[in-house]
C-alpha cells in the first residue's frame, strides 16, 4: 500500500510549522491528517486538532509559498541586537522534491506574514502565531 503523501502528490512528505512565546502553536502532517496543537511554554499540548484540508487549500498554500520563495531562506534567522525572550518559530518541509529547515528567533526572512497567513488560510479558523 502507498502512503498518501506519494499517491497524492499535493500532500507533504513532512510537515512540521510551529511559532510561539509564553505559549504557541504547532501544524506537522501525521497519521494522514493535518494536527494542529496551542502547546504551553513547557511544550505541554494544551488543545489539538486534527484537520483534513482540501486538494485545493493544499494547492492554493504550495501556490503562496512558491510565490514567497521559502525554499530559498536561510536556515536560521535571529536578530542584530541582543534580546530576551520573544517569539520564536520553525519550519521543516518536504514536498515535490523540495525540502526547507529554517528557524528563527525575533527575526523573521522576507515574506514571513504573508507565510504566516497562508498556514492560517490552510488550518481554517484556528489560530496560528
Amino acid at each position: 500500500m502507498r502512503s498518501p503523501a506519494s499517491s497524492e502528490p499535493h500532500l507533504p512528505r513532512r510537515l512540521d510549522l510551529g511559532i510561539g512565546s509564553v505559549d504557541g502553536h504547532r501544524v506537522f502532517w501525521g497519521g494522514g491528517s493535518l494536527v494542529w496543537q496551542h502547546t504551553s511554554a513547557a511544550g505541554d499540548v494544551l488543545q489539538e486538532e486534527r484537520l483534513q484540508p482540501s486538494e485545493e487549500s493544499w494547492r492554493a498554500f504550495w501556490r503562496a509559498l512558491d510565490e514567497l520563495d521559502v525554499w530559498s531562506w536561510e536556515p536560521y534567522y535571529e536578530p542584530e541586537y541582543p534580546t530576551c525572550g520573544g517569539t520564536q518559530w520553525a519550519v521543516w518541509i518536504k514536498h515535490a522534491g523540495r525540502s526547507l529547515k529554517a528557524s528563527g528567533r525575533d527575526a523573521w526572512p522576507p515574506g514571513f506574514e504573508r507565510y504566516l497567513a497562508s498556514v492560517r488560510s490552510l488550518i481554517g479558523r484556528l489560530p496560528f502565531g
